[in-house]
């Protein structure tokens, strides 16, 4: 049930970073903020640059990092409050607060004291896994263990996610008392069916080998070339092996609307994602994708009817899908209807209003 929450009180935000920079976290915030904007909001980013300082803030918000020291921490309150009468004497955080946290893991960057005063929102920000700071594994670190019971409200992507993760925490026999609550990301792409029967497939993203799996397109590339093309539009440490390859690198683009006319088909052949933002973008377009499942989210993303959830690895597998969708253009326009219809689900505006409800929540 929402509750009526007094927006005198803080809401603070514990990320990797803040709300002015890029990313599906980042997006997450800045569209929460901008739909309360009465509301104050502290951000608390564990990488602050001095670059980030100078990129556009909203009203309503202001950020510090954990790395500042006390001194610091209390001249940037000051500025919240600056037309008020709190008395913040050396408190990090001000009692009584709800904090949102990005990844388990991150409630190691809280005291104790602040977990016990606070009410702790976990929103799941990766895969599973990678939420407790571990990989490949099915237990949780032991230093998190303590820290677990403080949990109120605890956000999935997905069924499959809040399964995943509860059976992390029952192999590691650690208690829990925290509510549930499934809300998938929003698709930040407004929903037009603009994509196009073409010969061209793409990649969205950032250019990296460990997390995004850059080699595989180019293999692919080779496979495919010269009935398909792969598109590539991002940048990162790895643009240069695409660029000696057959992908084609097309560069920045803000939102995948952009390009939608000129390419029928998304790739994502990840090693590992959280939810995989784009793949909701795409549909908001029309796009069908082709998917690795690398990640427990794509499950519930990738349906039958808006593309095709490949085997990881199986690089055959994906030109086959490719193949499929592409074999005429009434199979490919059956497969864009079902991407259209499936973006329904990721409207942004509905999307957002769930995130709130759930910070709001009774408890």
């Amino acid at each position: 049930m929402m509750g009526t929450y007094d927006q005198n009180k803080l809401i603070y935000f514990i990320s990797n970073r803040c709300s002015r920079t890029v990313g599906g976290v980042q997006t997450i915030m800045r569209l929460i903020e901008e739909n309360m904007p009465q509301q104050k909001f502290i951000e608390m980013p564990l990488v602050l640059n001095k670059k980030d300082i100078l990129l556009d803030k909203l009203p309503n918000v202001e950020t510090y990092s954990l790395m500042l020291n006390k001194s610091q921490k209390l001249k940037n309150y000051m500025k919240v409050f600056e037309n008020q009468n709190y008395q913040l004497d050396d408190l990090s955080i001000v009692p009584g607060s709800k904090i949102v946290v990005f990844g388990v893991q991150k409630l190691l960057s809280l005291s104790k004291k602040d977990l016990k005063r606070n009410e702790i929102i976990i929103f799941q920000s990766n895969r599973p896994d990678i939420n407790f700071g571990t990989i490949n594994s099915n237990t949780i670190p032991f230093i998190l263990e303590e820290r677990i019971k403080y949990i109120d409200k605890f956000l999935f992507y997905t069924e499959e996610d809040k399964k995943e993760i509860l059976k992390i925490l029952q192999n590691s026999g650690t208690k829990y008392n925290f509510k549930s609550y499934i809300v998938p990301n929003p698709s930040k792409t407004s929903r037009n069916q603009i994509c196009k029967y073409t010969n061209n497939v793409m990649y969205l993203g950032r250019f990296d080998i460990i997390q995004k799996n850059i080699r595989e397109y180019i293999k692919l590339a080779d496979i495919l070339y010269p009935k398909y093309k792969i598109n590539a539009y991002g940048d990162g440490i790895s643009k240069v092996l695409l660029e000696l390859s057959k992908v084609n690198v097309e560069g920045v683009i803000k939102d995948i609307n952009e390009v939608a006319h000129k390419n029928s088909i998304l790739l994502l052949l990840s090693n590992y994602e959280g939810f995989g933002n784009v793949l909701v973008e795409a549909y908001s377009v029309g796009m069908p994708v082709i998917v690795y499942n690398s990640y427990t989210a794509a499950k519930s993303i990738v349906t039958p009817n808006a593309g095709k959830l490949i085997p990881y690895g199986d690089i055959k597998g994906v030109v086959n899908a490719i193949e499929e969708i592409l074999k005429d253009e009434q199979t490919f326009r059956r497969y864009s209807d079902g991407a259209f219809e499936e973006s329904k689900k990721y409207v942004k505006h509905d999307i957002i209003n769930r995130y709130i409800a759930v910070i709001l929540d009774d408890l």
